[in-house]
């Protein structure tokens, strides 16, 4: 009975701590068999290959404009890192970002031994980064609202929604009972001194020529990733608009965003395949189509990302790192003023 019950435990316990990976993954399954593995592989056997290969350059340069709006957040709050290393800890950072809270990942990077020190203000650059960008992407859904009124009113929630966060992040009250409501989340409890002082960089963050250059970059890869789309429809040989691609793509994105699923894993694929639908896409194009955006948005990312994550690691342990030559060199001066004393 002692031995059922602890063989009983090891996966419960896996159960309640991966429950979200869990359900995101058994929604994806879910899809495949819901349209048909044979049909989905059928569409996947026609895929044009040399469109194919044009959406890797493509995924690259939609991270590389991301990378480069996060290093002008960071110089704004005075994290004077190079434009190398940000793209580095940017790529390796798809990685993690399967995880709950897997973004702020990067802000260890960023600090590494020394990262208590500062990581409030990092964090806020990782949330201007990740707030702007799906404000963008659900903008760009925008243009057919006006023909599509049955979501209409909830795209227009969920905008008004993302700019609340502005919101509440600037005008100090607000931001102070917010923080009371999230002291009370058992998981955001290990954030709380970050989230203590992400309004104070916030606040700089969103000074006109930082929050302008950093929205320029972040819409750039907006278009990009809708692009990125775009060619994903023509390479399995759907003849859409690329306005169509957008608002398809815009939706999808903004409701798998607040499905708090990990990458919105299953309810990315689902609701676009239900999108495509009403446009008269069959079943296992719309999911095919999902699923490749994925693969070059996500997976390949992460297959890129992987070594770069590994070069990060075995520079921190090696303490050649930037936070660690940073936290070096700042001891260093500090034990020499108190000899000079």
């Amino acid at each position: 009975m002692g031995t059922a019950l602890t063989l009983l435990k090891t996966p419960l316990h896996l159960l309640r701590r991966f429950w979200a990976e869990l359900f995101a993954l058994a929604g994806l399954i879910a899809l495949i068999v819901g349209v048909n593995p044979l049909n989905l592989g059928h569409v996947f056997q026609h895929i044009q290959w040399n469109l194919a290969l044009l959406m890797v350059p493509l995924v690259l340069a939609i991270y590389l404009c991301r990378g480069w709006a996060w290093w002008v957040g960071l110089r704004a709050v005075g994290e004077h890192i190079s434009f190398r290393h940000t793209q580095i800890i940017e790529i390796a950072g798809q990685v993690m970002i399967v995880l709950p809270m897997g973004d702020l990942a990067r802000v260890a990077m960023v600090r590494s031994t020394d990262h208590e020190r500062g990581a409030g203000a990092i964090t806020a650059t990782v949330a201007l980064q990740e707030i702007a960008y799906m404000m963008l992407m659900s903008f760009g859904a925008l243009p057919q609202l006006v023909q599509r009124h049955n979501i209409a009113l909830l795209m227009l929630a969920v905008m008004l929604g993302f700019l609340s966060i502005f919101a509440v992040l600037l005008w100090e009250p607000a931001y102070e009972r917010a923080i009371r409501v999230v002291e009370h989340v058992r998981p955001l409890r290990r954030f709380d001194k970050q989230l203590h002082e992400i309004r104070g960089a916030f606040v700089r963050l969103c000074r006109p020529r930082t929050l302008l250059t950093v929205f320029v970059l972040q819409g750039l890869a907006a278009a990009l990733s809708f692009l990125l789309f775009y060619f994903a429809l023509l390479a399995i040989g759907l003849k859409v608009s690329y306005i169509t691609a957008v608002f398809v793509l815009g939706v999808s994105y903004t409701f798998a965003a607040i499905s708090f699923l990990p990458l919105g894993i299953g309810a990315f694929e689902g609701l676009l395949t239900v999108i495509m639908l009403t446009f008269g896409i069959p079943a296992a194009s719309g999911a095919a189509a999902g699923l490749l955006y994925r693969g070059y948005n996500d997976v390949l990312m992460a297959m890129i990302g992987a070594p770069a994550l590994l070069y990060v690691r075995r520079q921190q342990r090696a303490g050649t790192w930037i936070g660690t030559r940073r936290h070096a060199a700042s001891h260093h001066g500090a034990a020499a003023a108190g000899a000079a004393d």
